[in-house]
């Protein structure tokens, strides 16, 4: 299991401050947002190969990409039409292969039972039409995939090649025991998510209510190798650097080594 930095810590900075940030706290590999930050690839003055330059001459590996949700609806109108939905996904994995990543990341839309039968439809056909790419789906708060109940509904009918994002900090925020969720879907997990909170005020990893060690040892049980995404919310942290610097040491204590 491998560390990864998120800019969750920092939504408002640049992807070179970002870039910055992670590397002084100890971190060498990167997750990045289609939206929801500033470090965004698709920022306006910003090219791919500006984009893998800074990367790459930041000496830090780009480890995921978290692309835009399947809600089976148009952004501007809410009209329901997937069609145009899956071809703004497909534009946001081109430019994750561009990237050089091939996992990609994104979340469902309401819950609904038409958000559910998009959101089965819409990852077959992403996958069907673009074969060397995989997608990890997220569970989030008040989204088509929320708990465990909403992935045994989907799960079943997705090829190998979807598979599970385990955001803890969700799972928190909606009461979902998180060992239960780990446990049921070990053997779809793709990508982990480290939220030690959801809410407002800063908890230092290891003081809220997240169980670390029994995670990753089932995690380590599972024969799971994957990214550990370390993400701490924009909540009024005095020092960023600092709260990165302690949640990265916290969790590659507990973490399995390999």
């Amino acid at each position: 299991m491998h560390l990864v930095f998120s800019p969750t810590l920092c939504p408002d900075l640049l992807l070179p401050e970002v870039l910055d940030l992670a590397k002084a706290a100890g971190f060498s590999r990167l997750e990045l947002f289609r939206a929801y930050t500033e470090s965004t690839p698709v920022h306006r003055d910003w090219s791919v190969p500006m984009v893998r330059t800074a990367i790459a001459d930041a000496g830090v590996q780009l480890a995921g990409f978290n692309i835009r949700n399947l809600t089976g609806r148009k952004a501007d109108s809410d009209e329901r039409n997937l069609a145009y939905n899956l071809r703004q996904l497909e534009w946001d994995i081109h430019l994750g292969r561009a990237l050089g990543v091939k996992t990609l990341n994104t979340k469902g839309g309401a819950r609904t039972d038409e958000a559910l039968a998009d959101l089965i439809e819409g990852v077959n056909t992403l996958l069907d039409n673009i074969p060397d790419i995989a997608l990890n789906l997220g569970n989030h708060k008040d989204n088509r995939l929320q708990g465990l109940a909403d992935y045994q509904a989907v799960m079943p009918e997705l090829p190998e090649r979807a598979r599970v994002l385990l955001d803890t900090g969700h799972l928190l925020s909606v009461g979902e025991p998180i060992m239960p969720f780990a446990e049921a879907l070990a053997g779809r997990i793709g990508l982990v998510h480290l939220r030690d909170q959801q809410g407002e005020k800063p908890v230092p990893f290891g003081e809220g209510e997240l169980p670390f060690a029994e995670l990753f040892e089932l995690l380590a049980d599972s024969d799971y190798d994957g990214p550990l995404v370390v993400e701490l919310e924009e909540v009024d942290w005095d020092e960023p650097l600092s709260a990165a610097i302690a949640a990265r040491e916290y969790v590659e204590g507990l973490r399995p080594q390999y």
